[in-house]
C-alpha cells in the first residue's frame, strides 16, 4: 500500500522544482498580521533578532519576507531537495535562513526555542499514524512560554475538502485535490472559530482571529487565521 507521507513528499518536491524564477512574493496574510495593526489583532510584532521558525516554507515566499525584517531565520520542509532549492534560491537573492528537513509532528529544533511560528497553509497536514493534536503538541513544545503562533487553519467548507472522506478525529481524506499534490493524504478542518479555540486551548491562548473567503476563479478557498501565545 502506497504511503502517503511518501507520496506527498515528491508530489511536493517536483511542484516547487519547477518554481525556478528567483523572485518569490510573501502570502497577504502573514505580511499584513506581521506589520499591520487591526481592532481584533492582540500581537507583539517581532523585534530584529527574535527567532521565527517558517513551517512548511515551500518556495521561500514567506522565508524571505522574514528576513527582511530583520528576523533571526529557521525552517522546515519535508525533503532535503526543498530545503536545497529554497536554499539556493535565497542565496541567490542574499539572504540566509536555517532551514531543515523536518515535518509538523517531529520539528528538530529544541525545547522553547522560538519566539514566533509562522504556519502558512500547513499546520494541519497530518501525516500517518499522526493526529492535529500531535503537531500541535510539538509546536509547543519548540515556543518558548508567551511565543506566538500565526497559522492560516483549513475550513470545511474549502475546495480541497470536495469529495474528502471525513473521519472520526475531525480530518479527512483528500479525494479531489485539483493540483494533484494532496489526494490520498489527510488534512484536519474546522466548520467555526469556536471549534478551533477549543481544539487549540490545551497549549495556547490569547487567540486573534480572520477570514478569508476567495474565489480564485472557480477555486473557492475558505480559512482561518489565528493568531495565539503558548501558554
Amino acid at each position: 500500500m502506497d504511503d502517503p507521507s511518501q507520496n506527498i513528499n515528491t508530489s511536493y518536491e517536483q511542484f516547487y522544482a519547477k518554481k525556478t524564477g528567483a523572485k518569490v512574493y510573501p502570502t497577504e496574510f502573514v505580511v499584513r498580521t506581521f506589520l499591520a495593526n487591526y481592532p481584533a489583532l492582540s500581537f507583539r510584532k517581532p523585534l530584529a533578532g527574535d527567532r521565527v521558525l517558517d513551517v512548511a516554507f515551500g518556495d521561500g515566499r514567506n522565508t524571505v519576507f522574514l528576513c527582511d525584517q530583520g528576523l533571526a531565520v529557521s525552517g522546515i520542509e519535508i525533503t532535503q531537495g526543498i530545503v536545497d532549492q529554497t536554499n539556493d534560491r535565497l542565496q541567490k537573492l542574499g539572504y540566509e535562513a536555517d532551514l531543515r528537513v523536518g515535518r509538523n509532528s517531529s520539528i528538530p529544533f529544541d525545547d522553547q526555542y522560538f519566539d514566533y511560528i509562522l504556519a502558512c497553509h500547513c499546520c494541519y497536514y497530518c501525516d500517518e499514524g499522526d493526529s492535529f493534536a500531535d503537531n500541535l503538541m510539538e509546536y509547543a513544545r519548540v515556543m518558548k512560554p508567551g511565543a506566538y503562533l500565526v497559522a492560516s487553519v483549513a475550513c470545511r467548507s474549502s475546495y480541497i475538502f470536495n469529495n474528502a472522506v471525513a473521519l472520526e478525529d475531525g480530518s479527512y481524506v483528500i479525494k479531489s485535490d485539483p493540483y494533484g499534490n494532496r489526494d490520498g493524504y489527510r488534512l484536519h478542518a474546522f466548520a467555526t472559530k469556536e471549534q478551533i479555540e477549543v481544539y487549540f486551548s490545551r497549549w495556547f491562548t490569547n487567540f486573534s482571529f480572520g477570514f478569508a473567503d476567495n474565489d480564485y476563479y472557480g477555486i473557492s478557498e475558505r480559512v482561518f487565521w489565528v493568531v495565539c501565545q503558548k501558554k
